[in-house]
């Protein structure tokens, strides 16, 4: 954003045309024109060194307080810069020197809205515009500082929207995740219970009589001894005849 300057840097010199009482007038009117020689070939450090010495010669003079201010603007120290501003307009409501009163409000505004001090420096034009109300400059740098705020507000805003959005795209994510979880849950399936081990149940078996061994064991005496005679015809009937000479 370039905000508009409304006063050229020398046209000062004309405005030390009252001093405070016993003040060395024309050595104040010197010093501010050699100041202002170097402040239009760009020397800032010259120039603020020429009007510093005229304020010790008179220390109330507005015009050199403003002076002083455009010298430090240029060396890069806007807030001396503004502080003899500041001075400047005091002395000048004081003196009751309107357009020196405008040009240190207005010069206040400018640096103020370089430093992003949006409503401050629209409040100092407003002020300013109080003086000479047909300012165009400083009616476009109102302007141009109004819509420098509305577009931060509305970038703002977009921040915001897509912050909020982020966040509930992140918490439509979670809640999916969430219902996927629920749902895996509820698809697992059953564990099987296990059957107890199987024990093998002792034979149940009726209890044997005495009569009932006794057949037993007589069943199989008989079953021995058929083997036996058994084997023993087999055995005779394989042994070798002898020979009969």
């Amino acid at each position: 954003m370039i905000i508009v300057r409304a006063i050229p840097l020398l046209v000062l010199s004309l405005l030390l045309t009252s001093c405070g009482p016993g003040r060395p007038h024309l050595r104040t009117l010197e010093l501010n024109r050699e100041g202002n020689k170097s402040l239009k070939a760009q020397n800032f450090g010259p120039a603020m060194d020429k009007y510093i010495e005229g304020l010790r010669y008179d220390p109330f003079a507005g015009a050199l307080h403003l002076n002083l201010g455009l010298s430090l603007e240029g060396l890069q120290q806007a807030e001396k810069a503004i502080q003899s501003y500041k001075e400047a307009e005091a002395l000048a409501v004081k003196a009751q020197d309107l357009p020196l009163v405008f040009m240190a409000r207005f010069n206040q505004a400018q640096l103020l809205g370089k430093a992003k001090k949006i409503d401050e420096a629209i409040a100092l034009y407003q002020k300013a515009l109080e003086i000479i109300p047909s300012s165009v400059e400083a009616k476009t740098n109102i302007e141009l500082l109004t819509q420098s705020q509305q577009g931060q507000g509305g970038k703002d805003n977009q921040q915001q929207q897509n912050q909020q959005g982020n966040q509930n795209q992140q918490q439509q994510q979670q809640d999916q995740s969430d219902k996927k979880d629920e749902k895996d849950k509820k698809e697992e399936p059953k564990q099987v219970q296990q059957s107890p081990k199987y024990k093998p149940r002792p034979f149940q078996g009726k209890e044997l009589s005495e009569g009932d061994v006794k057949k037993i064991l007589g069943e199989l005496k008989q079953q021995e001894e058929k083997i036996r005679a058994e084997y023993n015809r087999k055995e005779v009937k394989e042994q070798p005849r002898d020979k009969d000479w």
